[in-house]
């Protein structure tokens, strides 16, 4: 049985029985959308991750932001993956830029040095098929280095009580490529601020979270590729856009809310501290237990369900 009520503005799901699983329907369209710019090294092997899904139903947009090597140098003729190349505006604008020209009724934001695992899709659409309510799928990420071997495997959270609280203070997505977005949620919440410089896929999030339950599960869709170009390696860069990005959604916050952006604000910055100091790891033993508390009591007595 499942229940979903408004707490505050936002919404709460408890699942108290996992759902019974419903066959797929091959007529469900997604649209992976790759924004492209001088990652000339990964481009093609991203895109064969997305030709190689156990899921068939998959258009392909590679949207080339004014790359010095152009997509259409890179990948072969005839693929049936559609090139768009704009002038360079940034990652944010070059994904509306290819939701304006997509058909999927889902969406997957790819970035052009990751790769999806081969059930990532399949995985995303069984979740946002058995729950309709939810506006965005979410699933683990493994890291591999800049040639494709794992560096961390997939870490596997448990379920939280209130997703909106949870991503306030973190972002368990970590990268677009991880989730998968409803059609209807991504243009409800407004789609990517093309203002915000660094937290784009964050700062959506959170307006998503804010407007529809989310939906985790377990199955590993991402090999999140780790190399000197990342731009998540500009830590006070990151930071300061983290903090853009809260001080953008506390005007639809309630006041309970309110009240836990200072906290939010801490635990982000501990997010980015040096990790080898004895102040860290006690702080990070603090934050830890404290997020325990989000995780319904249930499901530290049974097998991790992955919904919310």
């Amino acid at each position: 049985m499942v229940q979903t009520k408004p707490t505050g503005t936002s919404l709460l799901r408890v699942v108290n029985a996992p759902a019974a699983r419903i066959p797929l329907s091959m007529e469900h369209r997604v649209s992976v959308i790759i924004p492209y710019y001088n990652q000339p090294a990964f481009l093609a092997v991203a895109v064969s991750s997305v030709e190689q899904q156990t899921y068939p139903n998959v258009e392909i947009i590679v949207v080339d932001d004014g790359s010095a090597v152009a997509a259409d140098s890179i990948l072969p003729q005839g693929s049936g993956v559609r090139i768009i190349r704009t002038e360079n505006r940034g990652v944010s604008a070059a994904r509306n830029f290819g939701f304006q020209r997509c058909s999927g009724d889902y969406l997957i934001f790819l970035d052009s040095d990751d790769r999806l695992c081969p059930d990532a899709i399949a995985a995303h659409l069984q979740e946002l098929c058995e729950h309709p309510d939810t506006g965005l799928s979410f699933g683990p990420t493994r890291s591999i280095d800049q040639n494709g071997a794992e560096i961390r495997p997939a870490h596997i959270c448990r379920p939280r009580k209130d997703y909106f609280r949870m991503f306030l203070e973190g972002n368990p997505i970590g990268s677009p490529g991880a989730a998968m977005i409803r059609r209807t949620a991504f243009v409800a919440a407004g789609r990517f601020n093309e203002s915000v410089a660094m937290g784009e896929d964050y700062d959506l999030y959170l307006r998503i979270a804010r407007q529809w339950p989310l939906v985790q599960h377990n199955t590993c869709v991402l090999e999140y590729r780790e190399h000197s170009a990342n731009t998540s390696r500009a830590q006070e860069q990151m930071l300061m856009s983290t903090m853009v990005v809260l001080d953008l959604i506390e005007p639809r916050l309630s006041e309970s809310e309110r009240r836990r952006l200072p906290h939010a604000r801490r635990r982000w910055k501990h997010a980015f501290r040096r990790k080898t100091t004895m102040a860290y790891r006690l702080m990070d033993l603090y934050y830890s237990f404290r997020a325990m508390s989000g995780v319904p009591f249930s499901n530290y007595f049974s097998r991790v369900s992955g919904h919310a």
